[in-house]
């Protein structure tokens, strides 16, 4: 990329429309990009910054932490909000356990669109759910399908005794 023009500013630039916001946002970002050179291994350091974030101090939403000094840990919260995440994802296993035994990204989208298409929750914040959600539905490991689910009835088996 080469050496860039740190005080370049287009001519239309104004620092009072611009550049208090500009500062607000450049920080977030540099926290994200830090990040994510040490999420690649190429440098930077642990800043236990996601891209949520990254969105809500750029935006003003959540403190920006000094300088260089990671954000707070993330503190497991009540289960009141790790239970219906944890619900979710056990009966997704039992719904979907057949067709993906297995977490996989084309589960993981499937699942994400209906969280995030949700009308009754308070929080639809997927990134939050996510880890819940995995768990549940890895929990059962291969318990099988509820009744009526899965590969035909319990009325259709046939006993080999």
């Amino acid at each position: 990329m080469g050496t860039m023009i740190s005080k370049w500013r287009p001519s239309w630039w104004s620092d009072e429309v611009h550049g208090s916001a500009w500062e607000r946002v450049r920080e977030a970002m540099r926290r994200d990009w830090m990040q994510t050179k040490h999420d690649l291994h190429m440098g930077g350091h642990e800043m236990n910054q996601s891209v949520l974030d990254t969105v809500q101090q750029a935006a003003g939403e959540q403190h920006l932490p000094n300088i260089n000094h990671p954000n707070p840990p993330k503190v497991i919260g009540e289960w009141s909000e790790a239970e219906i995440p944890y619900q979710y994802g056990y009966a997704a296993r039992r719904q979907f356990g057949a067709e993906h035994p297995a977490w996989s990204p084309e589960l993981e989208a499937k699942l994400r669109n209906e969280w995030l298409e949700a009308r009754d929750q308070e929080s639809r914040d997927w990134e939050a759910a996510r880890r819940f959600v995995r768990r549940g539905y890895e929990l059962q490991g291969d318990a099988p399908p509820a009744r009526g689910q899965g590969a035909g009835s319990p009325d259709e088996h046939v006993s080999t005794r």
